[in-house]
């Protein structure tokens, strides 16, 4: 195991336990299937590329996996027949005892994790998986284990390689060390370096849908009011990561007071405005600059989508969205007009953010923007017809 602090972990989600502490994999019924015939099969690849969204349970398929590994008693043969159970977690469940109690509580030595490192004076995680991390992971793969068994070397997330430390881990790659199971994780694998994808078993992950995702939230201790679970699931777009995130920072609310406040339009709803800064950024005193980001990107992808169909997108998030959407962009040429000043909108946030200008007078800002952005666009819209 790696020996970086135990209390910071970058492959960790806030408001969710760490993905070694997972119990049971939900959903990903194929992805369970390929990895239970590879093992039935004796044909496990030294290296797999576990490849999806970020938030969706790829690191907990990889440690579900490594507990699997290193504590069953089933030998390939034996699963032949149990891969037609529609019970796939019972097949996948770990043995108890001490290495399922060590690997839980990260001190299984044939487990190792490669993240990115905690930088104490910044009190921030790098930027990046440094070259001194894969130097250790190369130390520790010199190493031989004690009773010659399998190890497992979980990488969470591969996209946080840099040139330096990607080209060291491909030495590894190239000539693997025996007996050793490679667990890439990628959000992003189109941005990975094509040597090391050619050195993996690419194992896609897809969103959770509606019931699995609400089930996994259960089972972290998320709770989800009935009434949100579906503009819960269209928010997070079926990450259980980005729904912890957006059940934590009130998100639902805000994604509706934002269409609430454009509703309004072409007059400002002054008064709304600061009724939303005042309970989102007053009166929470901290900065919640990327939660109202992140809104204000989905707003405007669902928007500009609405234009260039011209129909809605269903399901809606609220039951005045579609309403909303198709009064502010019956069309593709509203769509075009529209995506110009949401990049213009994103760009100006951004660089206030940067620049540290105070956030209420940011979203006021872009507010107003957006009031002589719709004149703009509606005039338009009159003239063409």
């Amino acid at each position: 195991m790696s020996d970086e602090s135990d209390n910071f972990f970058s492959d960790k989600i806030a408001g969710a336990p760490h993905p070694m502490q997972t119990t049971k994999i939900i959903g990903h019924i194929s992805q369970k299937l390929d990895f239970l015939n590879c093992f039935a099969e004796n044909r496990i690849p030294q290296c797999w590329l576990l490849a999806g969204d970020r938030g969706i349970g790829k690191a907990s398929f990889a440690w579900q996996v490594s507990k699997f590994l290193l504590t069953t008693t089933h030998k390939p043969t034996d699963l032949k027949i149990d891969l037609n159970s529609k019970d796939l977690n019972s097949i996948l469940e770990p043995q108890s005892g001490g290495t399922l109690s060590r690997i839980i509580s990260g001190s299984e030595q044939r487990v190792y994790i490669v993240r990115r490192g905690y930088n104490e004076s910044r009190k921030t995680f790098f930027k990046h998986i440094s070259i001194d991390e894969i130097r250790k992971l190369q130390s520790y793969c010199s190493l031989s284990i004690a009773d010659g068994g399998k190890r497992i070397i979980i990488i969470d997330s591969a996209d946080d390689l840099n040139k330096s430390s990607g080209n060291a881990l491909l030495k590894l790659l190239e000539e693997p060390p025996t007996n050793t199971l490679f667990l890439l994780i990628s959000h992003k694998s189109n941005l990975l370096l094509s040597t090391i994808k050619s050195r993996c078993q690419k194992l896609s992950f897809s969103s959770l849908n509606e019931a699995d995702l609400t089930a996994v939230l259960a089972t972290i201790g998320c709770k989800v009011n009935q009434t949100e679970e579906k503009a819960l699931s269209i928010l997070s777009k079926g990450s259980a990561g980005a729904a912890c995130r957006i059940i934590n920072s009130n998100c639902i609310n805000l994604y509706k007071d934002i269409l609430n406040i454009i509703s309004s339009l072409p007059t400002l709803n002054i008064n709304k405005t600061l009724q939303l800064n005042q309970d989102y950024f007053v009166k929470a005193k901290s900065d919640n600059f990327e939660i109202f980001f992140e809104m204000m990107q989905q707003f405007f992808s669902r928007l500009c989508k609405t234009g260039a169909m011209q129909s809605p997108i269903l399901p809606s998030v609220s039951n005045e969205e579609e309403k909303i959407m198709t009064y502010l962009c019956p069309s593709p040429e509203s769509a075009y007009l529209w995506s110009e000043a949401a990049n213009i909108t994103l760009a100006k946030l951004n660089k206030g953010h940067l620049l540290n200008i105070n956030i209420e007078s940011l979203i006021m800002d872009a507010f107003i923007y957006l009031e002589t952005c719709y004149k703009t666009i509606s005039q338009n819209r009159v003239t063409n017809e």
